[in-house]
């Protein structure tokens, strides 16, 4: 049987006294937060120098064109970026494996059956024929963000391997599924940027509940308001940790 991880709670301070009415959920290590900020740095990098190819006609390409210092300029910022990217994705899955302790199979990021039930309720709820479904650790708005992730990594690495050295790929696939990777490439990375620039920014800043947009991706806390609002049921089991340690200075 797995363990229950135990759900870190921070308190507030000010000017290093204690705040009794205010307390924050750890929701992300520093370490994930340096790999989200890397994520973001690399992606922004490959929209900027990648889509002027997706739109050569438009009049804004060669304006990004130039603003990045000329088309040559463009390609390697491009190449560097993408192979960052590379570097990002083959971290996190190592540091996963080998170095986080908690269990792959206890992780709560898999999706599961709860989320298919989450999900119908949430469809059900936009048209007032229910309530909203309570999410714990992860709704599975996030988990589909997240493996969305990976998929469109493995993606776009592999047709931009594939575009990057086109003759050695020759030697192993036909040419037509060279002309294909270009096509992939650069629809996915399209269907991408859409993606991160509509729903997942609507998700984590542009809604009502977070606007202008959660600091989570900074601090990576989340107040006991978002907690309850977000993830009540990862609140609820916050609370009944807290209640068996006896810590009474954090009773609700």
């Amino acid at each position: 049987m797995s363990r229950q991880k135990s759900i870190e709670v921070l308190e507030s301070k000010k000017n290093g006294e204690r705040n009794m009415g205010e307390i924050f959920f750890k929701r992300f290590t520093f370490n994930q937060l340096a790999q989200h900020w890397i994520m973001i740095g690399t992606f922004m990098l490959l929209v900027i120098s990648g889509m002027p190819l997706k739109f050569p006609d438009a009049w804004w390409s060669p304006v990004i064109i130039n603003l990045l210092g000329g088309f040559a300029m463009r390609t390697q910022i491009h190449h560097a970026a993408g192979i960052g990217m590379v570097i990002l994705g083959v971290y996190h899955v190592v540091y996963h494996i080998f170095v986080d302790k908690e269990s792959l199979l206890d992780r709560k990021v898999w999706p599961a059956l709860k989320d298919a039930k989450d999900f119908w309720q949430t469809i059900m709820f936009y048209l007032g024929k229910a309530d909203p479904p309570k999410y714990g650790r992860y709704s599975w708005k996030e988990k589909f963000d997240y493996w969305g992730a990976f998929w469109g990594m493995v993606m776009l690495c592999v047709t931009g391997l594939i575009m990057l050295y086109p003759f050695q790929a020759m030697e192993v696939i036909p040419y037509a599924y060279v002309h294909l990777s270009t096509i992939v490439h650069t629809d996915e990375a399209l269907l991408a940027t859409l993606f991160i620039f509509i729903v997942h920014w609507w998700n984590v800043h542009y809604s009502p509940e977070v606007f202008p947009m959660s600091k989570a991706w900074l601090t990576g806390n989340l107040s006991e308001e978002q907690m309850k609002h977000e993830h009540p049921l990862e609140y609820e089991e916050a609370m009944r940790q807290m209640n068996e340690k006896g810590d009474s200075s954090f009773s609700r």
